[in-house]
């Protein structure tokens, strides 16, 4: 069930045009998995089992396998690195329950020792408090989570890495994360690491942020993530508003299917905002993303609205990487949103390996309102398995609509789109305009590409999907193009 402030954000998100067509309902049972979230990380927060130890003093130099608890305010400093035996199942290393805390790792490790990598076992785990702040130092070798936040205001973040988190529970509903922070506002993450995430999850994240308002993620780096049986996400949004990310970077993701079924999905995702308002991307990052047999983008801003993304870039993006050699699709900068303003970005090197939805693609969208200026896509190829290109497996497309063969998606278009001053170079199609209506195409060009402008009256498309693609039982439909209305700008 929502909140208050996150319903209020649905209600926001499903007024505008592009949405209102949509079944509110049934998206937000599939996509709002916040309460899922929360359910499953009670376990997290009762403490019950685990009884922490009341933190004696300011300095910290070891903590027993039962953790260590804070309750009250102050300056928190390690002595030394630690090592942390946690014996006794799900847990945490350090609990904060009180305002006004500063934990500081000065420098040092806490690294954990864990004989069962399927529980819910914490770094540092921050309940219901104000003016926090955790700082300098790494969390090594954690299971579930490098830090988890429930409830929290005026949270900072900073200079804290993440590194070796392991997790191997195929229970639907976990998604193992370096940074969890659900229910917050004024947040601020700054000069963070997370890396060599390794996991048997239906899903995962770098840094994820639930039913937050009002924060910053700046100058951080997800690096080296592998899923072996579900989604892998770098910094993934839900029911947020107002927060702005900056100068982050994704890379080197790579997701497997290995029959879970049980998910979302496969996905490989740098950037992903779901159910979110007023959000600001400025110069990010994603290279190297590998995905299976689902979904691999380098962003993907989806049912979102009032969306800014300045100086994004993409290199590398592979999908179909699987025993199947095939995926859904592959794409620099997917929009499925309304009011978003694209600007200034690049993606290069897009790669879709015979593609269930027929494309490949620079950038795509689906929604209304959608600008995109001064944008770059290079080298945009679909192919079979042995790199051979065939028009018969779909297009390599600089710029287009983003298809979906899934019931909630397969009719809607890409309604009030402006192209203005966009380059195509060195793909199959420069810019598809299949299912664009009144849609502009303002100053744009293309340098080596097959096909200029694609324009298919009435023409017919078969998209399928298949249970790693998250439809199950697999499906196959035909979408007839309805564009009109269109302008091209000389």
């Amino acid at each position: 069930m929502l909140s208050e402030k996150s319903q209020t954000i649905a209600d926001q998100i499903f007024s505008n045009d592009f949405f209102k067509n949509l079944d509110k309902n049934t998206l937000l049972q599939k996509y709002d998995v916040s309460g899922a979230i929360d359910d499953i990380n009670a376990v997290t927060r009762s403490f019950s089992g685990q009884n922490p130890q009341p933190q004696d003093g300011f300095v910290i130099s070891d903590i027993p396998p039962n953790g260590i608890i804070i309750t009250q305010s102050g300056t928190y400093r390690f002595a030394n690195s630690i090592k942390w035996k946690a014996e006794n199942g799900d847990g945490s290393a350090i609990v904060i329950n009180a305002d006004h805390v500063v934990l500081d790792m000065a420098g040092f490790s806490l690294t954990a020792d864990i004989t069962d990598n399927s529980k819910l076992i914490v770094g540092i785990n921050v309940q219901n408090a104000q003016f926090v702040s955790i700082q300098n130092g790494i969390l090594k070798n954690m299971c579930y989570y490098g830090i988890y936040a429930k409830s929290v205001f005026e949270l900072t973040i900073d200079s804290i890495m993440v590194d070796g988190l392991s997790f191997n529970n195929l229970t639907k509903g976990l998604s193992p994360a370096g940074i969890l922070i659900f229910d917050g506002a004024n947040l601020a993450i700054s000069s963070c690491l997370v890396k060599n995430l390794n996991v048997i999850s239906g899903a995962s994240a770098g840094i994820q942020i639930v039913c937050a308002k009002n924060g910053t993620v700046s100058d951080c780096s997800m690096e080296s993530f592998v899923n072996n049986d579900g989604s892998v996400q770098g910094y993934s949004y839900l029911l947020s508003s107002k927060i702005t990310t900056k100068n982050c970077i994704s890379a080197n993701f790579q997701s497997h299917f290995n029959g879970n079924t049980a998910t979302l999905g496969h996905t490989v995702l740098g950037f992903i905002p779901i159910l979110c308002i007023a959000l600001v991307y400025e110069n990010c990052n994603a290279t190297n993303m590998t995905g299976c047999c689902d979904d691999c983008h380098g962003m993907s801003v989806f049912l979102d609205t009032d969306i800014e993304v300045n100086g994004f870039t993409a290199d590398g993006v592979t999908d179909g990487v699987a025993l199947s050699n095939s995926g859904a699709k592959a794409t620099g900068l997917e929009v499925y949103g309304s009011i978003v303003s694209i600007k200034n970005c690049t993606v290069k090197n897009i790669k879709a390996i015979n593609p269930q939805d027929k494309q490949s693609a620079g950038f795509s969208v689906a929604g209304t309102a959608v600008s995109f200026t001064n944008c770059k896509a290079e080298n945009v190829i679909v192919t079979d398995a042995k790199g051979t290109i065939n028009p018969e497996l779909g297009y390599g497309t600089g710029f287009g609509w983003a298809p979906d063969p899934r019931p909630e998606f397969v009719d809607i278009y890409a309604n009030d789109i402006l192209y203005r001053n966009c380059i195509s170079t060195n793909c199959q199609v420069g810019f598809d305009t299949w299912n664009h209506i009144d849609s502009v195409w303002d100053d744009v060009s293309c340098i080596n590409c097959g096909i200029e402008i694609l324009a298919e009256p009435n023409g017919i498309r078969t998209l399928s999907g298949n249970p790693c693609s998250e439809c199950n039982p697999p499906i196959t439909v035909q979408i007839t193009n309805v564009a009109c209305g269109n302008n091209y700008v000389a």
